[in-house]
C-alpha cells in the first residue's frame, strides 16, 4: 500500500477588528438622562442600547418608596455596523430608517 499525503487546509482567520464601543458611545446622539451602552457583536457590528429611568406612573402603588429593582428601561435599542476612516466613525444603522437620536456628533 502506497501512503498517501493528505493536506488540510486552515480556513483563514478573518482579521480582527478594533473594538469601537466606547467612541461609540460618546459619539451618538443622547439625551440628559440616557446612559448609552454598546457592545460589539461580530467583525464591525454592534448592539446599543440608550437606557433611561424609569416613569412612576405605572407603579401599582406609587406611593411606594425605598429602593427598586429596576430603576432604568431601554428606551431605544439598535444593531449598528461601525468603520473607522480618517474623519472619524462612519456609523451606519440596520433599521430601513434610524431614529434621529442616532446621528451622532
Amino acid at each position: 500500500m502506497a501512503e498517501e499525503n493528505v493536506v488540510v487546509a486552515k480556513a483563514p482567520r478573518p482579521a480582527v477588528t478594533e473594538d469601537y464601543s466606547e467612541e461609540i458611545v460618546r459619539f451618538v446622539k443622547k439625551r440628559p438622562e440616557d446612559r448609552v451602552t454598546c457592545k460589539k457583536v461580530s467583525g464591525n457590528n454592534y448592539r446599543c442600547n440608550w437606557w433611561s429611568p424609569a416613569s412612576d406612573t405605572k407603579y401599582d402603588n406609587p406611593a411606594m418608596t425605598g429602593m427598586m429593582v429596576t430603576t432604568h428601561v431601554v428606551r431605544l435599542s439598535r444593531f449598528l455596523t461601525v468603520t473607522k476612516s480618517s474623519e472619524g466613525l462612519i456609523v451606519n444603522d440596520w433599521a430601513p430608517t434610524p431614529p434621529p437620536e442616532l446621528v451622532g456628533g
